[in-house]
């Protein structure tokens, strides 16, 4: 005799708890769906037990029959029951599961999962800091409360009826955007390219992990600025590379250490503009030394340009790309920290000779990105919001910057040093000999400051200690907001 639902425990205690908790889902059929599952996956409805009718259960827990018959055709579809004809419906009697093995506490008997040698590289590579909207004087965060929405919106409805009938895809991106930005760099960054060496990705990040993965072998060299960007390091050993950290002074990269001893190299990752975090532009001399060494070495060099716009002391400098750098560098650009962080373009403009391997190892990386941000990119572009916007940043981020300089000054009375820089969103503040800045960043942390640590961005010359202090996100007043809880924590340092 097959054991029946009601021989063990009467059918209103078995669904006490979904009479006391399940009526609160929505939609109630996919509540009850779960709630039998879970039963017969715990054991609770062993192999071949009776369920009640649809009717008795609809009875008793106050539902449609129709809504029980669908569940019980759901859970017939996957499996977990089986109806006999004449007989009613039951548990199917191939799940005869254990209760150790379908319990949500991980069984001590499973082996754990292997991960991959380049996971554990990737431990060893220094964390990235976690970023929260809510902490103040984040470097690196722009105006968001200054985001044309408006426009954005317009541009995004526009996008929205373009993609009606739009089915073609494009590795590189969205042909339109492509065009605005190639137009936009020739005009304002003396970059020589056309769209066709532009390609479209979901952030900078996405376009390094590319670069690095068609350039490097397995032990390849990478020459990097020191201090510099962390978040390159795991795209880096992703690829196999192996970094260099070479040196930077108040003229930028030293080429004259990273050429003469490490000719060898195969790639140079370098932010020539303005080095990040101190802000140094690369010199013209060591510029031309670089595609100098680039051409006659075969090597690429990789310019990250992620904030050029914002240069207050004159009009953006010319790229490294357009000094006769066409065929030996890849152009990096982003709009997520100029625009908006949740706008995840960025782009590469890529050497005449690299679009069609770039373009073959796009398809198989990830087919390209989603239409509509592209499209609605492009028309914010071309209708000139995007132009409009930056000028108005660019005379915004000054203003915030010589009121951040001013309110140093005066709180701090000399004892945080600026490190000069002609543009950006954020600013370097040296600390006195002996003061830790790590543990400076530690406790501003808890009091709500997205200050970082000048330290952390040191690989291996020895650090200089400072503040990393953002202001392009933050108007006056959250600035004294942010200096008064940094004042309050320094007075136990200083």
């Amino acid at each position: 005799m097959k054991p029946h639902l009601n021989n063990k425990t009467p059918h209103s205690e078995r669904f006490t708890p979904f009479l006391e908790q399940g009526k609160t889902q929505r939609p109630l059929y996919r509540g009850l769906f779960n709630y039998i599952q879970q039963r017969i996956l715990s054991a609770e409805l062993p192999a071949q037990s009776r369920l009640p009718s649809s009717r008795e259960l609809a009875d008793l827990l106050g539902l449609s029959r129709n809504t029980v018959k669908q569940v019980y055709e759901m859970l017939q579809a996957e499996g977990y029951i089986e109806t006999r004809h004449g007989d009613g419906s039951y548990v199917s009697p191939q799940l005869s599961l254990n209760r150790s093995t379908t319990q949500r506490t991980p069984d001590p008997h499973t082996r754990p999962i292997t991960l991959s040698a380049k996971s554990a590289q990737l431990e060893q590579i220094r964390p990235l800091y976690q970023q929260h909207k809510q902490q103040l004087l984040l470097p690196a965060v722009p105006a968001l409360d200054q985001f044309p929405w408006q426009q954005w919106q317009r541009s995004v409805a526009h996008a929205g009826r373009q993609m009606k009938f739009h089915a073609e895809r494009d590795f590189m991106g969205e042909a339109a955007l492509r065009s605005e930005i190639a137009a936009y760099l020739n005009a304002t960054r003396g970059i020589h390219c056309d769209m066709t060496q532009v390609m479209i990705c979901s952030g900078s990040q996405q376009g390094m992990q590319l670069a690095f993965s068609m350039l490097l072998n397995p032990g390849d060299r990478v020459l990097v600025e020191d201090p510099g960007f962390p978040g390159i390091d795991g795209a880096i050993s992703n690829a196999g590379g192996i970094k260099l950290s070479v040196p930077i002074d108040h003229n930028g990269f030293r080429t004259d250490i990273a050429l003469h001893n490490q000719q060898n190299a195969r790639l140079a990752f370098i932010t020539p503009s303005r080095n990040f975090p101190m802000g140094y532009t690369l010199s013209l001399e060591r510029r031309l030394q670089l595609l100098k060494w680039a051409r006659q070495q075969g090597c690429c060099i990789i310019e990250d340009d992620y904030d050029s716009e914002f240069r207050f002391d004159g009009p953006p400098l010319t790229a490294l790309q357009g000094l006769d750098g066409e065929h030996t560098v890849i152009y990096s650009g982003t709009f997520s920290r100029i625009l908006h962080p949740a706008i995840r373009l960025a782009y590469l403009v890529l050497p005449p000779a690299l679009v069609e391997p770039f373009n073959r190892m796009r398809g198989f990386m990830d087919g390209g990105l989603s239409a509509l941000p592209q499209l609605a990119l492009a028309d914010f572009m071309a209708r000139g919001a995007f132009a409009s916007h930056l000028r108005r940043m660019r005379k915004l981020y000054k203003t915030r910057r010589s009121y951040l300089l001013q309110q140093v000054e005066q709180i701090f009375n000399g004892q945080l040093i600026w490190e000069p820089s002609d543009g950006g969103m954020h600013g370097v503040f040296l600390l006195p000999p002996g003061i830790n800045d790590k543990a400076i960043v530690e406790q501003t942390m808890k009091v709500g400051l997205g200050i970082r640590p000048l330290s952390y961005y040191y690989d291996k010359q020895v650090p200089r200690n400072g503040l990393v202090i953002g202001f392009g996100g933050y108007d006056e007043a959250r600035i004294d907001a942010g200096l008064a809880l940094l004042k309050s924590v320094l007075e136990h340092h200083l």
